[in-house]
């Protein structure tokens, strides 16, 4: 399985974004004040008014409550939505998940501490849910892998290897990335499409995510990450490793570790 570069997927969903955008619902999210309530279609948004796919059968931008949510910086706002008893499934969700990308997984957790202790009353489904989901300890991580289908296993792991280096002397996922799927493009993919940047480095996996396999940040199993390899990385809970799993050669990057459960 190939992936296309990153760049590319952000710019095809922009282009079929902006048709479904509610530039009011965006104008309100950018004017709240903190003491407000969230607003009103942040809360419960309207779901049969809107395409949710595009001509492609892709979802299109705007489509779903998510969408908005991804893009608050306001993080008063997110904890409003986030304890607002009217707010639903979704956009609790995406509250949650939005604050866990800014704050990380400590925050919320003392967070959700601290209002139970004042609030215990309001702890019902779905705050007990995450209450309880908190209680796990967390890797965020990014993940790469070859397969020999593309890549030689021995050539591969050298790839990964020194990709791992480069990391580890502090340079950002995002440059390191970029540059070893530069460094090694899918030329059968180029050779049948001219336009094509595939690359033969897939990059696999970025989240949040539980010894199970369960990632925190969209309440969903990650098939793609065997569990003899997850457990190696809450022993390690720092670093930069690189493990085989059939016939695929795949590096993790830990970002940060969080363990609340105490």
């Amino acid at each position: 399985m190939k992936l296309l570069a990153i760049s590319v997927l952000s710019l095809s969903i922009a282009l079929s974004a902006h048709a479904q955008r509610d530039d009011s619902l965006s104008r309100e999210i950018k004017t709240w004040k903190k003491g407000n309530s969230p607003p009103a279609r942040l809360l419960r948004f309207p779901d049969g008014n809107v395409d949710r796919l595009s001509r492609d059968h892709l979802r299109v931008w705007g489509s779903g409550v998510e969408d908005y949510v991804s893009e608050i910086q306001d993080v008063d706002l997110l904890v409003a939505l986030l304890f607002d008893h009217r707010s639903q499934p979704e956009s609790f969700r995406a509250a949650a998940s939005r604050l866990i990308r800014l704050r990380g997984v400590s925050y919320v957790s003392h967070l959700l501490k601290s209002k139970r202790t004042e609030e215990p009353a309001i702890f019902t489904s779905p705050l007990a849910t995450l209450s309880q989901l908190l209680r796990s300890p967390y890797v965020a991580i990014k993940v790469a892998d070859i397969s020999s289908e593309d890549m030689e296993s021995h050539r591969a792991e050298e790839v990964l290897t020194k990709m791992r280096a480069e990391l580890v002397a502090g340079n950002s996922w995002g440059a390191t990335y970029r540059k070893f799927a530069d460094l090694h493009p899918d030329l059968r993919a180029r050779a049948k499409d001219p336009q094509s940047i595939s690359t033969l480095i897939r990059y696999l996996y970025d989240g949040i995510v539980a010894p199970s396999g369960f990632d925190i940040l969209n309440y969903s199993i990650a098939a793609d990450l065997p569990t003899e390899h997850l457990q190696k990385l809450f022993q390690a809970e720092t670093g930069t490793h690189i493990f085989k799993a059939g016939n695929r050669v795949i590096l993790y990057h830990i970002e940060h570790y969080f363990n609340d459960a105490a």
